[in-house]
């Protein structure tokens, strides 16, 4: 179960990247 716990932690980090990059046309979405 640990092993389990360590994938899911490298696919939240490689969503940071993709979220940042969401960011830029994020400013349309705000308004």
């Amino acid at each position: 179960m640990p092993r389990r716990r360590r994938a899911s932690r490298r696919i939240r980090r490689r969503r940071r990247p993709r979220v940042s990059r969401r960011r830029r046309g994020g400013r349309r979405r705000r308004r």
